[in-house]
């Protein structure tokens, strides 16, 4: 994705520059995408720094719209904002993307997830549940760009953004990181190429196939043709 100036996205949300940004997108199902474990471990984040600016955005919404806001307003988690909406302008995203310091991902299931990718394109480290698709995004751990932690463990996911909110080196390192596998395995031109070389290699073993049964069949027509 296109560089976005982050102070500019900060100064648009209202957001201070010195604040600690945590973001998470993706549609609200609250088990399945592990949003109750964001919403504890968060708990144990702002207790252990009660004189920090942080921040947890959370953007998207769904079936699950209403727990997740029944459980907002009944514990008022510090620090966090919902943006309870659809967003398909991605500028605009990008824009919430560019606001933050780190990416978290909790999910408990996934296919193969995008949400990440969005944000290791643009440049945010990934602290992420070992669900379904993570392990093939982040497949050198912290070497590829994030921390990957136990589904549903709410004390591993604390821990690991700890690390990224207290350390703002290796946050920065491990967005650096993350930006470059992005840009090396799942960029466009990169899975473009993937899919030639794919369609190429089949498609010349089909031919050698189709090449080789001709040849079958005229040795055996050849045969024939000696006995009669």
């Amino acid at each position: 994705w296109p560089d976005v100036e982050r102070d500019a996205a900060r100064r648009e949300f209202g957001i201070s520059a010195a604040a600690r940004v945590v973001v998470w997108h993706g549609r609200v199902d609250y088990h399945r995408k592990g949003l109750d474990v964001l919403l504890y471990a968060w708990q144990q984040v702002c207790r252990a720094r009660p004189r920090r600016d942080l921040r947890l955005i959370l953007v998207g919404s769904g079936n699950n719209a209403k727990e997740l806001r029944e459980r907002i307003a009944a514990e008022r988690p510090p620090g966090v904002r919902w943006v309870d909406e659809y967003i398909n302008d991605r500028a605009l995203l990008r824009r919430y993307l560019a606001a933050a310091d780190i990416y978290v991902f909790p999910s408990r299931h996934e296919g193969f997830p995008v949400a990440p990718i969005e944000a290791m394109a643009c440049g945010l480290p990934l602290v992420a549940a070992d669900a379904p698709g993570v392990s093939e995004i982040l497949e050198e751990g912290e070497a590829s760009g994030g921390i990957i932690v136990p589904r549903g463990d709410a004390q591993s996911l604390a821990t690991a953004l700890n690390r990224l909110l207290d350390d703002e080196t290796l946050s920065r390192e491990l967005g650096r990181r993350a930006r470059v596998r992005i840009e090396k395995n799942f960029s466009l031109e990169t899975v473009g190429e993937q899919l030639r070389d794919f369609l190429t290699t089949r498609g010349g073993r089909a031919a050698a196939l189709e090449k080789r049964g001709r040849d079958r069949t005229r040795r055996e027509e050849a045969t024939k043709r000696q006995f009669t």
